[in-house]
């Protein structure tokens, strides 16, 4: 929940060394690309194409705090607009034996992953920089392109009225949509058993 505040009061949108991450497969293509084009660095952001899952829960938030942020792609992206070094793109995923027959190009490689995480449906925001090393970078972020946040499934109820009490008192953000996800416990899913005749 820091870095949504952070983005909130700041509005920033941070960019990462992606050497932290936990697919080192994932880190290991993009270090790859960051040499083999002489860049200092590499820096992402990631985002998913697909609705609201208990796998992007448990993988991506599954931490009391966690949150979902739905942007406006537009937007968000015009934030990037004229901002030097910024590519962006679909991830495409791919089998071991495929990438074999059919090698990848060095372009492809910061938005290349293996199959199994195709359920991802990944979006990226790359920052590449020649001369200077970073291992963060913040962008000016609109907050117009946030539509809707979501606060995770594990927050108790009485803590999530106050986040929306305290993001409703940060300026523009007064009428920002803040709903606590019922994925993990709905009471109209209940209530579809509960009418049962």
């Amino acid at each position: 929940m820091p870095i949504l505040f952070d983005m909130l009061v700041n509005r920033k949108i941070t960019l990462v060394d992606p050497a932290s991450w936990e697919d080192r497969n994932d880190a290991f293509f993009l270090e790859r690309y960051r040499e083999r084009k002489k860049l200092k660095t590499i820096l992402a952001i990631c985002f998913t194409n697909k609705l609201e899952t208990f796998h992007h829960w448990k993988v991506f938030a599954g931490y009391p705090g966690g949150v979902c942020i739905r942007f406006n792609a537009d937007i968000l992206m015009a934030c990037f607009d004229h901002v030097p070094g910024i590519r962006h793109g679909l991830v495409t995923y791919r089998l071991i034996r495929d990438l074999k027959r059919n090698a990848p190009t060095e372009d492809e490689l910061p938005f290349l992953k293996r199959k199994q995480y195709a359920d991802e449906a990944e979006f990226r925001i790359l920052y590449e920089n020649e001369k200077k090393k970073f291992k963060e970078k913040r962008f000016a972020l609109d907050l117009r392109s946030i539509e809707r946040i979501t606060l995770g499934p594990w927050i108790p109820n009485s803590v999530c009225k106050t986040v929306k009490e305290v993001i409703r008192s940060i300026p523009e953000c007064s009428s920002m949509e803040i709903i606590h996800t019922g994925i993990v416990e709905s009471s109209s899913w209940k209530n579809i058993a509960i009418s049962l005749a």
